[in-house]
Order: structure tokens, then sequence, then C-alpha cells
């Protein structure tokens, strides 16, 4: 390929010279487009990370990079046809770049084929092929001296298979990609379409009739039951591990042999019911990271279940385990719609040490029992353990067991952020601390017909039970005060994940308050109060919460650190090279300032259109313009090597020129210095002689757009704009680095540059000595007029790095700035 182009060029050069230039030029302009393009998308990279506070759906951030990836492969292709030289590696390091973070965004492709079924008694059962909840069971299936139901699990092969054979992923990503998780009406919509999409699948002849094939086995060894039934249940790749996705996927009851294909398409389904969906976009986990498998066993017919914690979930019972017991099956339990008996065992001594709740469904020796298999199941993992249990005609039964996550008491982790008891009146004291933590916000009586929206952002919601399903309110709750539930339900273990506060058993909570009153719920203290504690509100953050050590932000700073980071500065520089470069930034700098160095040099020797052009002025810099306009009769044309600003008709050029020659600038009688000759800013003033086209400026332009190059000796900046007729389309972006002061003084000046681009409506951010800024959206006139003042902002402060001292000097520069613009003066002009 290289070969190729490199052969067609030089044939073009000699044989068709205009006809290479117009090609070259049409390049150099896609290339610029790419060049916004990029610019555009690596800032909503850089706002997934600095802006947004929870995680985005994954296959949005995919999609993303999609389109970055496209628009920078497509400027290494422009610069081939643009500088062949000069692309021959680059497109190397930007291959090499792109698989990195495809690496990161997907880490591992999804396996079809064999095996479809896995029994608990067989070897293989691997995370990645079973899920956790199906892995932990056939442990202890196989190596724990303890009843666990027999059957089997349907793996991940089969779902990705299913998935394959039905070509949902096409469909399944443009869903996600639409989907808004923070709007309820867009949550609801994509669920319903893609559990419909599910539903609907066909099951592919093999795996249907591994399915059948493995039922049968399993209903021949219980052939002594008279009624067999199976009891299907999820157990996807991400579930019951550091998230426990407790509650959020579907387990299905008394299933008859008959049934059991219908039953797994509806646990494959329920991956995409709007609470699952939100817990695993909560989590950071990508849809294709939790590939489903569903697990088949015997249903058992329970006297009495419920839930063990070998320790206690709020962190400071630690030698204490909890059986929590409720009559017949667990469902109401883990629901949060019972209140169970509680018995508190003494993990070393197996002794009882108190009880608790309602009526106790089970003898003390099945309690001893539980509490002897609860340790063992502990020891066996090494870890706390969530454990369910059932109890039919014969010994207790595990059903499952998954790590329990423990939170450092509030206390513990933080002494100095222990909050006093408000000066407020108390309304209420009682219930059972689920989740610890303190929230103020407005009582919120929740209906069942509510959408979240319908909630305020600080809602304090009062419920009178807790199922998982909550979670799609809990973005705007401070807290969650329940009348029933428990602190073994899958909605308190998810209060526990997100750090938000929960008090349950609250009986008589609903006499107490009214709906709309401002509360303060301190969770540990059990206690809710009258009015608001301004400054109070603390939790005990798990694995969900929305921090910058969230593994979903981990995940997307490793990523960044492959796009955003732009370590090549100074075109001049023997590192300015396509080897130097790092990360995606780079690449598009090398190739956008070596693409305007090869315009400028066929634009030396070119023809009368595109034809490169010394502007004439009294500025102490050299300032070379060509056009890219498509041919026009009317526009004013010269056989001149020079042009003066009359003769220039791009807007935004001229609104920027307008601002660096306002009265108010300094320039001197010095020519800005050829730093490759000389190294001495402060004995110079910062200039040199004219005529050195090394350190000069360049500026590709048309009627209304602007592509600006501009050097003042150690410093550059890139000012790229388009100000047409359509606001829409309108926007400034401006890159700032460098300088030959200090550290200290090049923090200041930015800050001086901050100040005045932020009062001018720009989007800015900065690390060092780098700044970058985009405005958008403006009207010819709004937008002329910043561009004036922009230009009379890089004029003032093109030495400013060498005088700033402190922040009181960048507040004088800043108030001698402001002095020359009433609208700078007053804040922001008035929105046309």
């Amino acid at each position: 390929m290289l070969t190729n182009n490199l052969f067609k060029r030089w044939t073009y050069k000699f044989f068709a010279p205009d006809l290479l230039q117009r090609g070259t030029y049409e390049a150099f302009r896609r290339l610029l487009e790419h060049d916004r393009r990029c610019h555009e998308l690596i800032a909503d990279f850089q706002d997934l990370f600095f802006k947004k506070k929870e995680p985005t759906e994954w296959t949005q951030v995919t999609a993303l990079y999609d389109q970055l990836s496209e628009a920078v492969g497509a400027i290494t292709r422009e610069l081939t046809i643009i500088s062949t030289r000069e692309a021959t590696d680059l497109s190397t390091y930007y291959k090499k770049f792109d698989s990195y973070i495809r690496f990161l965004l997907q880490p591992e492709s999804n396996k079809t084929g064999s095996p479809y079924i896995i029994c608990l008694g067989e070897p293989g059962m691997t995370t990645q092929l079973a899920g956790n909840k199906a892995k932990n069971l056939a442990e202890i299936y196989q190596n724990f001296d303890c009843s666990v139901p027999p059957g089997f699990v349907v793996t991940t092969n089969s779902w990705n298979s299913l998935v394959a054979y039905n070509d949902f992923r096409p469909e399944i990503n443009s869903h996600l990609r639409a989907l808004d998780p923070k709007d309820n009406q867009s949550l609801l919509d994509t669920s319903k379409a893609l559990m419909s999409l599910v539903m609907g699948a066909d099951i592919p002849p093999e795996i249907h009739q591994a399915i059948h094939d493995a039922g049968r086995d399993l209903v021949t060894g219980l052939a002594a039951k008279t009624k067999t039934r199976f009891a299907v249940r999820s157990s996807a790749v991400s579930e019951d591990g550091v998230n426990s996705f407790a509650g959020q996927y579907l387990s299905i009851l008394n299933v008859a042999p008959e049934n059991v294909h219908h039953s797994y398409l509806q646990v494959l389904a329920s991956k995409y019911t709007p609470s699952a969906l939100l817990y695993r976009i909560t989590a950071g986990i990508s849809d294709t990271e939790a590939s489903m498998a569903v697990l088949i066993i015997e249903m058992i017919e329970a006297k009495a279940a419920g839930v063990i914690y070998t320790a206690d979930p709020k962190g400071e019972k630690q030698d204490t385990l909890f059986i929590h017991s409720v009559q017949g099956g667990g469902e109401k339990l883990v629901g949060g719609k019972a209140r169970p008996h509680l018995s508190c065992f003494n993990k070393k001594e197996i002794t009882l040490e108190s009880e608790s709740g309602s009526e106790c469904p089970i003898d003390p020796d099945e309690a001893q029992k539980l509490a002897q298999l609860a340790t063992g199941l502990e020891e066996f993992f090494g870890a706390p353990q969530d454990i369910e249990w059932a109890i039919g005609d014969e010994e207790p039964v595990i059903l499952q067991s998954r790590p329990l996550r423990t939170i450092v008491p509030l206390q513990d982790a933080d002494p100095e952020n222990k909050v006093d008891k408000p000066d407020l009146p108390l309304l209420y004291h009682g219930g059972i601390t689920a989740a610890q933590g303190r929230g103020t916000g407005v009582a919120c009586f929740l209906s069942t017909s509510q959408d979240p929206p319908d909630l305020p952002a600080d809602a304090i919601l009062i419920v009178e039970n807790i199922p998982a399903s909550l979670i799609i309110f809990l973005s705007r709750c401070r807290a969650v005060i329940s009348t029933m539930g428990s602190v073994a339900s899958h909605f308190s273990t998810i209060c526990r994940e997100l750090g938000i506060p929960l008090i349950v058993e609250a009986t008589g909570i609903k006499e107490k308050v009214l709906h709309g009153q401002v509360l303060t719920v301190d969770a540990d203290g059990r206690n809710v109060y009258q009015g608001r504690a301004e400054g109070s509100s603390t939790i005990a953050g798990g694995p969900l919460s929305t921090d910058n050590n969230h593994p979903y932000f981990r995940r997307l700073q490793t990523i960044l650190e492959f796009i955003t980071p732009l370590n090549i500065l100074d075109p001049e520089a023997d590192s300015f090279v396509p080897e130097s470069c790092r990360s995606f930034h780079d690449i598009v700098r090398f190739a956008h300032e070596k693409s305007v160095q090869a315009m400028f040099a066929i634009g030396k020797s070119g023809s009368r259109r595109g034809h490169r052009k010394r502007l004439e002025t009294s500025l102490p810099f050299d300032l070379y313009l060509i056009t890219v306009d498509d041919d026009n009769q009317n526009r004013k044309t010269t056989d001149d090597d020079t042009i003066t600003i009359d003769q220039v008709e791009s807007i935004p050029f001229r609104a920027l020129w307008q601002g660096l020659t306002h009265p108010s600038i300094e320039w001197g009688d010095h020519e800005y210095y050829n730093w490759k000759e000389y190294d001495n800013a402060a004995m110079t003033d910062g200039f040199a002689f004219k005529n050195k086209t090394e350190s000069a400026s360049y500026a590709v332009c048309s009627h209304d757009y602007l592509n600006l190059n501009i050097r003042f000796g150690y410093h550059f900046t890139i000012v790229d704009a388009l100000c047409g007729e359509n606001s829409e389309q309108n926007y400034c972006s401006i890159r700032f680095a460098g300088g030959g002061g200090t550290i200290e003084g090049r923090f200041f000046r930015l800050k001086y540059l901050e100040e005045i681009l932020s009062k001018l409506d720009f989007q800015v951010t900065s690390k060092t000595d780098l700044l970058d800024a985009r405005l958008e959206g403006l009207n010819i006139e709004r937008m002329t007029k910043r561009l004036i003042t922009l230009g009379r902002m890089l004029g003032t402060s093109k030495l400013m790095d060498m005088m700033l001292k402190d922040e009181g000097s960048v507040e004088s520069h800043l108030d001698l700035f402001f002095q020359v613009d009433e609208t700078l003066l007053s804040g922001r002009e008035q929105t046309q």
C-alpha cells in the first residue's frame, strides 16, 4: 500500500502537478474536518470521566470509541495523501493504540459452542461458564459435607450461542446505545424491547436437546419423588461476586419438566428488566460481561427457609452469625415483604446468644445445625458468607452461598467525620439499621404507580415493602425507611452496596411524618429528625458508590491514557516524530502539524488558488495564510506573495486579527524569537527576527473557517473556528501549550486564560501548562465578538508566564484586561 501511494504521488508530481495539488487540498480539508471531529470526541471522553458522576452504559462508551477510532484512522489516511513520508509510521502507532483500547473495552470475546450443560457433580464449573452462583453451589456439592439440591447449569456458552443463532447482538446494542438510564420511560421502553426480543428467541436445536436430556436425567435420578419440580434460577457471570446483583434477575419456582425451556427463556430475558439494566450500568459492567447462565435444580418444598449472614454486614459484630428464618419458602424474606425471626449465634462456640422478631419456624437442633454449616462454609470459602437455605422433610439444604460484603463502621473508617446528633426535633426512633449512613431530604410516600422523575432529587423514601426493583428510585434517594423488610433482603444488600441509608421494620413511621416534610435520617442511630441538618449527610459507600475509585472510572481512566494525553508539543523538536506518539491525541496533533507544513510547502510554489501568502502587518511576527475555499469567481486574488488584512475575506480570521491588533496591546519593535537559533527569552523580550519560516505562524482559512497555528516564543496556540450562517454548527476551540517561563509562571498564565475564557462561556480544561477550551452554537455576531476578545487575550498573554508570580498579579492583569471590555466586566452578554 505504501509503495503504491509513493509511486502515485511522484507520478502526479512530475506529470500532473495541478491534479496532485487539487487532490492534496481536498485531502487537507477532509483532514481538518476529521481533526475537529477528533477533538470533539476526545472532549466527550474527558466528560465521561471528569463531568459525569455516574457510569455510562458501556455500549455507549464503545460506540463513542468506534467514532473516535474511525476519525483518527481517517486522519492517518488523509495524511498519507498529503505527505506520504510523514505518514509512513503513523498508521502503525494508530493500529497499536487501537488494539490496546479495544482490548480494554472488551477484554474477552464471548464463547459459543459446547459445553452447553454442566451438572453440579461434574468438573469444569468455572465462573466464566456457569456464573458464581452455580460454581459456588457445585463446589459445595462436590467438596462439602452438606445437602445440596441436584441439578445442572445451562452455561453462558448457551446464552452466547443463542444470541449468535438469532443474530441479536446488533439489535441489543442498538437499544442499549439509545438508553438513557436517568429517563424512566427510556429505561422501561428499552427493557420491554429487549425482554420481548429474548422471549421470542429460537433456542438453537443442540441447546434445546441438551436441556431436554439433562432435565430427563434429573427426573430419572429423582424417581422416588412423586412430583418432580424444578427451580430455574439466574447465574450470571457478574452475579454473586464483587457485585451481588441481589434480586435483579428472575428465579422461577415449581417449574414442571415440560415447561423448563420456556422458563429458561424467562430467566434469560430477566437480564434486561429495568432494575437489572440500571444495576449493571451503575456497576460499570458491560452487557457482554454479564453473560447469563441458568441454574436448574430440584425444587425443595420448604417448611422453613431463610438467609444466614456469617458476619455483621454493618461491620460491627464480626464474631456473631445471624440466622434469618421464615415459615415456608424464602421468597418473601429476600423480597423484603416478611419480618423474619432472628437467631444470633456465637461463631466460635456455636451457642445461641439472642433471638428476636417473629415466631421461630425451626427448632433449636435445626438452628444449631445451620450455624455449624454456616461457619463451615465461611471457612471453606475463606470469607464471610451470605447463605440461602431451606428445610424440607429432612436435613437443611444449602441453596446458595455468596460473599457477604461488610462495611467498615463510619466511626472506624473516619473518626473525624462522625456527626453529632443534630439540634433538631426527634420525630421517630426505632426500626433496625439495614444500611448505614445519614441523609437529609424530603419525605416521599411512594405509590405503586409513581415514576422516579416524580421524586425530588433528595427524596427520603418511605415504603411498606422493599422489593429489589426499587433500585430504579435510588438515584434520587438520600435514605429509605420501610415499615416491613429485613436486613437480609436483597434490597438491603443493594443499599449497602450503594451507600444509601436504610431503616427496616420501622413500624409506625407513617404516623410520625408527613409527605413533603424535610427530614434528617440517622440510620446508625435509628433516628428520624424534623428539619435539615446541613453538612450532616454521610454514607458508608460500597462497591456501587460512584467515586473515582469505582471500577468503571478506573477502567475508563486506563483507556483515557491511550486517548487524551498530549506528549508531543514542539513541532521543531527532534522528538516530534511518530515514534514519540503515546496517544490518539498525539497522533492527531502530529498529523495536523505535518499537514499544515505540507500544505504551506505546496502553497509556496502552487497556483494562485491556495497560494501561500505572507500577511503584511506591523506586528513583530510572520504569519502565512492559505485559503482552501472551493473555486469562487468573485473571490479577491492577487499574484503577489503578500496579502493585506483588507484582502482577507475570512470572517473568523478578521475578527481574531482585530483583537490581536487592538490598541491596548503593546507589541514593541522586536520580532518574535526564533528559539532554534537563540535561547534567552528574557534578554530579547521574547521576540526574534522576521523571515524565519521555521518559527512563523500559519493560518488555513476560508470565508467562514479558520485554523490558526500561532507561535509566540516557547508556547504555541491553535485556534480552530467555524463562523457561518448555521449557528448550530458554529464553534471555536483553542489549545494553548508551553511557555518559556517557570512552571509557576505558566500555571498562573493558564489561570489568567481560564478566567477570561470562562467568562466568554468556553468549556475549559487545563493541566500543567496545557489548556483546551471550546465554545459552540453562537450566531455570527456573537461568535465574532468572542473571537475579537480571544485575539486580544492572546496578544496580552504572550509573555505573561515570565511576569506572573502569584494570584494577586493574575487578578491585577485581569482587571486591566476587563477594563477594556464592559461586557466581561458585567459577566456575560445577554442571550440573543
